[in-house]
């Protein structure tokens, strides 16, 4: 049986598991340190992948991998404040408003772009294959992992290494000190909800060339983040 029978399907699924990684981080970012479940993550990964696809056609590849970011990220700050005023208040009120502003953002993009799927090219750079042997590997799926692992990399800096992170940390693990310290904590969940987001529309904008993108995947991108994430918090909660 052919080697790269294997490699590649386990390349493949590498590349895939790091977009869900980028999505699952966001959102456990905003669990961990809001308590908020954010049902419109999925939305934002959307967002994310039509920005992409849209400045990608215009030519510009690294501004489309910016702005997938970006443009979600502002956008969150507005979601953010409407959800303050239920902030830590029972979680039933902000899934509800995430999960209806998920349905009221999967219309309006619909209504924008249309209800058919749609995909991008990547630049020709990234379009080639590496042989090894008999292998061959897509160069875009490199790029993927190698790029999302510097990302992770950099998450991992910001949040052991700097005052930002250490301050992040320390509402995830103990809000009402921060707050005795006059510490802005309503600052703090804007911005660990922006960054959440963000990094929802990160990954989608990575993962548009390969899968694709239509406004209604919003709720099935959601779904199959769902697992990661109790697996994830169930190793956390054991370890501790």
């Amino acid at each position: 049986m052919n080697i790269s029978q294997f490699i590649v399907p386990i390349i493949t699924g590498i590349a895939s598991g790091m977009i869900t990684y980028l999505t699952a981080s966001g959102m456990s970012l905003i669990i961990s340190g809001m308590g908020t479940i954010n049902f419109g993550q999925g939305s934002f990964y959307i967002l994310g992948a039509f920005v992409s696809y849209i400045m990608t056609k215009a030519g510009y590849f690294p501004l489309a991998i910016a702005l997938g970011f970006f443009i979600p990220f502002l956008v969150g700050a507005l979601v953010e404040l409407s959800l303050r005023p239920v902030i830590g208040k029972d979680m039933m009120f902000t899934v509800m408003i995430t999960m209806g502003l998920t349905y009221i953002m999967q219309d309006l993009m619909e209504l924008y772009w249309g209800g058919l799927p749609k995909t991008s090219t990547v630049p020709g750079a990234l379009k080639g294959i590496i042989r090894v042997g008999n292998i061959f590997i897509p160069v875009y799926y490199i790029f993927i992992i190698a790029f999302s692992a510097i990302v992770a990399f950099v998450t991992w800096i910001v949040f052991e290494k700097t005052k930002l992170g250490i301050m992040f940390r320390a509402i995830i693990d103990d809000r009402p000190m921060v707050e005795s310290l006059g510490i802005n904590v309503g600052q703090m969940f804007t911005l660990m909800f922006m960054i959440g987001i963000g990094l929802g529309g990160l990954s989608g904008a990575l993962n548009i060339p390969i899968s694709g993108t239509a406004p209604q995947y919003a709720m099935s991108v959601f779904s199959n983040v769902i697992p990661v994430l109790i697996v994830g918090f169930t190793l956390v909660k054991n370890h501790l």
